[in-house]
């Protein structure tokens, strides 16, 4: 019989399709799946790589941020090719995240293997790590069909036999991806007994609900795919609880593996991600940051439009902050849109406030806020959505109330605005719920997905068209971006580095547009 542990670590050191090596390998224990510690620690590299600088930690937000059509860049280089829709194939977040997703994949598949070969009666501790790397895998595929449309599939560790390989359809991708996520249901733990940080069934099941309603797409409440979204949410309903206060999900020591947390990648202040100067300036504190990611200004205008008394508008938007020098004097007030008029960059672009440091005087942009994958409150927004479609306006009102009554009563908010939802036409509720999730969840991670999730006629009318007339009235200045090409902006470009070096892809193999 083959030695797959050997062919596990070997694959650590192999390249991906794109010829990336891991050395030195993460892990040489030749014992490694003969034991429920060693199976644990396989399953720990998956979650590091997902974790890491060219994933969760930065480049797959600054990517899904930029490229969104909700957001604009600080830097120059940004704001010319992705922020503009028009990213190049070689550009380093769109190979970075190629890379990154295949790399965890090729963990989890060695993982898979392992256990499998060496693990004949595994014990329910391995099967709940055989869980989360089937959901892992999941989330990865998931996040890159989604992403890059048609893709490699690789069920087994790389070797030099199986370097190379074909893009293939989108429906052979999310049949792996159903079927990781129907293993990752039937293997982890329920609610309250996983491991703090770790997926518990549920999030299985959060996340299958979210594939069917992407293959749902804008086909309305004929597709079966509805029905289908709408059983796995429903075994999510209830098992959390939405934090009292919406504030809460972003202050220190209450944000991290509250009750309305799902999923969540966990870091510390040891092993930082950068969510947090990403979103932060420099001069908003005395320690260095990027404050990279900033909001256009028809986000804003929606939301103050359709809730001008909510309270979460103040917890997700930061248009108005005390400037610092370097040695923690004040160096002036600064105000943004929509409290400043847009007459320059600077003031043109507010950043998101869930993800800002809010100590001026602590010398590091680092601290220990994990990045939210999937919380409760989205749930209860999908739960709407899909039992409009499925039952009607009136049956799926009670799940997005739930959202707004918490925003009403959250902390800065009057106990009366935003009112419950009643009596929207089909139409109507389909409409205004895909708002309701721009102004639950912003900046978040979702927009990418969500924007193109109903086709290209919704990403073009509801994202690029909105965005363009509103950058019209300010007469396209010099600092703002006009969307161009909305069919090319559904999907990124296939990285340049993958062309060049898997021969079974080549340059006719390319996305449309790039």
């Amino acid at each position: 019989m083959k030695n797959r542990l050997i062919l596990f670590l070997a694959s650590l050191l192999i390249a991906t399709s794109s010829c990336y090596k891991e050395d030195p390998p993460f892990l040489s224990d030749e014992n490694l799946f003969i034991t429920d510690e060693g199976v644990k620690t396989a399953v720990n590299g998956i979650y590091s790589s997902v974790a890491g600088f060219t994933y969760y930690s930065s480049d797959l937000i600054q990517l899904t941020n930029f490229h969104s059509g909700m957001f604009q860049s600080s830097r120059n280089q940004d704001q010319n090719g992705i922020a503009s829709l028009n990213p190049l194939p070689n550009l380093t977040f769109v190979e970075n995240v190629w890379k990154s997703s295949y790399t965890s994949i090729n963990r989890a598949n060695s993982t898979i293997q392992g256990i499998k070969e060496f693990q004949a009666e595994p014990s329910e501790t391995v099967l709940n790590e055989l869980g989360q790397t089937h959901f892992l895998r999941a989330l990865v595929y998931f996040n890159l069909v989604r992403l890059y449309g048609d893709i490699p599939l690789r069920l087994e560790s790389v070797d030099s036999e199986t370097l190379h390989a074909p893009r293939v359809a989108t429906d052979s991708i999310y049949t792996v991806i159903i079927d990781d996520l129907k293993i990752a249901e039937a293997n982890l733990y329920e609610n309250g007994l996983q491991t703090i940080g770790r997926p518990a069934k549920e999030a299985a099941n959060m996340l299958l609900a979210q594939v069917y309603m992407t293959l749902a797409g804008n086909e309305g409440s004929g597709s079966p795919y509805w029905e289908m979204a709408k059983e796995e949410a429903l075994k999510v309903y209830g098992k959390y609880t939405l934090v009292s206060d919406f504030n809460s999900l972003w202050e220190s020591g209450s944000r991290n593996n509250n009750s309305e947390s799902i999923f969540e990648i966990q870091y510390n202040q040891a092993n930082s991600g950068n969510v947090i100067r990403l979103h932060t300036p420099s001069n908003a504190f005395i320690g260095q940051s990027w404050g990279r990611i900033m909001l256009n200004p028809e986000v804003i205008d929606a939301h103050q439009t359709q809730y001008p008394n909510d309270p979460r508008f103040e917890a997700t938007v930061m248009y108005n902050y005390m400037k610092y020098n370097a040695d923690g004097s004040e160096a002036g007030e600064q105000k943004i849109y929509p409290l400043a008029a847009r007459t320059s960059k600077a003031r043109a672009f507010p950043f998101v406030a869930k993800h800002w440091i809010t100590d001026p005087k602590t010398p590091t942009p680092y601290s220990d806020a994990n990045f939210v994958v999937m919380r409760y409150g989205e749930l209860l927004l999908m739960l709407a959505e899909i039992t409009n479609e499925v039952d009607g306006p009136a049956a799926a009102e009670i799940y997005v109330n739930e959202v707004i009554s918490r925003a009403r009563n959250s902390a800065g908010g009057d106990g009366i605005a935003p009112e419950n939802w009643a009596g929207l036409s089909q139409d109507e509720f389909r409409q205004r719920i895909m708002r309701e999730y721009q102004y639950e969840l912003l900046g978040e991670g979702g927009a990418w997905y969500r924007n193109r999730r109903r086709g290209l006629d919704y990403f073009k009318t509801e994202v690029i068209d909105v965005h363009n007339n509103r950058i019209a009235e300010d007469g396209f200045q010099d600092f703002d971006l006009l969307y161009e090409n909305p069919e090319k902006a559904m999907l990124l470009p296939i990285p340049m580095a993958e062309i060049n070096t898997n021969l079974e892809i080549n340059a006719d193999d390319q996305n449309p547009g790039y």
